[in-house]
């Protein structure tokens, strides 16, 4: 059975931008987890949105894209636009975030230290 090849570059695109968008979705219920120090259920449910969400992304990029038919080709588009996505962004969040909390922390302490700090909140 031959395939109209016409349209599969698009196709692939917008399967690409769809797994990307399903990495900001992981990324964004990541950071959402360890800022709530989640437990089991937290955690699972943030897991459960994840799957819920993930495959709302990609069955709705999948009917927009390419009108429902699910192709290898697909799938793949789509994963390596979440593992393209996990390669170049998490690393920079991380240190992002890590720089963030440590600017916080830092303005914390500075307010701790004034000394009507300490006479409130005695």
């Amino acid at each position: 059975m031959l395939f109209s090849t016409a349209g599969q570059g698009w196709v692939f695109v917008w399967m690409l931008a769809a797994g990307a968008l399903i990495g900001a979705w992981y990324a964004l219920l990541a950071a959402l987890r360890r800022l709530l120090c989640a437990g089991f259920w937290l955690s699972l449910a943030a897991d459960i949105a994840f799957g819920a969400g993930a495959a709302v992304l990609f069955c709705g990029a999948l009917v927009t894209a390419d009108y429902g038919r699910v192709r290898l080709y697909d799938v793949l588009a789509s994963l390596l636009g979440f593992f393209l996505f996990a390669a170049g962004a998490f690393p920079p969040a991380r240190r992002l975030a890590a720089g963030f909390a440590g600017a916080v922390r830092h303005i914390f302490v500075k307010i701790r230290a004034f000394r009507w700090i300490k006479v409130i909140f005695r």
